[in-house]
């Protein structure tokens, strides 16, 4: 099926320019799939795993007749941590994606994201925007403090690699104390037990075995095939 898209240009509230997309069926869409990639992909025609595995999401959620909403993002360094102006960015410009296309309405929203992707969709779900979605998957998020969300959301499904494993450095005052390694089941249940709403909604935690942060396969032994999963939990297929 081909996918059909349509490609703008916008600006950040200081100037910067970026591009939106929306990838749509040639037939009327059943859903819209807002799309929020992670730090290691800061614009719409990037090359590398990580774009690959978007170009191949989306063209897996067009062809089961969902419209895909997605935008460049800001360069990020890598392996430099994420600041709180780059968050605030990266939340803007998905708002704004929101909002530009809220004249085309198309079944039920379901909100993604990968990574610093999803940490800002949670930001947003925070904030009251949208008002309410369908569903959200949020892949690779580690939530460390309580996050209430304002928007509603009925359902929340929690996405890990089953070889994405979280590192903390001990207390600097005590070198007796080793640094912590946390795999998925541990720190997706505390993820899980962190988020509340206005009202009651439905928290899901997936480990995906044999993928790594951003759900491609890594280590040793059979993988999960990221695709077929994601557009099962996102529920675009009739």
């Amino acid at each position: 099926m081909n996918v059909h898209q349509r490609t703008q240009w916008h600006r950040d509230t200081d100037g910067t320019r970026y591009r939106a997309r929306r990838s749509f069926p040639a037939g009327p869409a059943r859903a819209t799939v807002l799309l929020a990639g992670p730090g290691s992909v800061s614009v719409l025609d990037g090359q590398g795993r990580d774009d690959l595995l978007l170009e191949r999401l989306t063209g897996r959620l067009v062809a089961q007749g969902a419209q895909v909403l997605t935008c460049d993002m800001p360069v990020r360094e890598p392996n430099s941590p994420s600041t709180e102006a780059d968050r605030r960015t990266r939340a803007g410009r998905l708002s704004r994606l929101l909002a530009a296309h809220r004249h085309l309405p198309a079944g039920p929203l379901v909100l993604v994201g990968f990574s610093l992707g999803a940490l800002a969709l949670l930001q947003l779900l925070r904030s009251g925007e949208p008002r309410q979605a369908d569903r959200a998957v949020l892949v690779g998020t580690v939530i460390e403090e309580d996050a209430f969300l304002t928007s509603h959301v009925p359902s929340l499904d929690l996405v890990y690699g089953s070889f994405d494993l979280v590192g903390y450095m001990a207390d600097a005052d005590d070198e007796t104390l080793p640094p912590a390694v946390f795999a998925p089941d541990m720190y997706g249940q505390w993820s899980a037990s962190r988020l509340v709403g206005r009202r009651a909604f439905e928290v899901r935690v997936h480990l995906l075995e044999g993928l790594g942060h951003t759900l491609h396969p890594c280590g040793p032994g059979p993988s999960r095939d990221a695709i077929t999963a994601l557009t099962d939990l996102v529920g675009t297929a009739q």
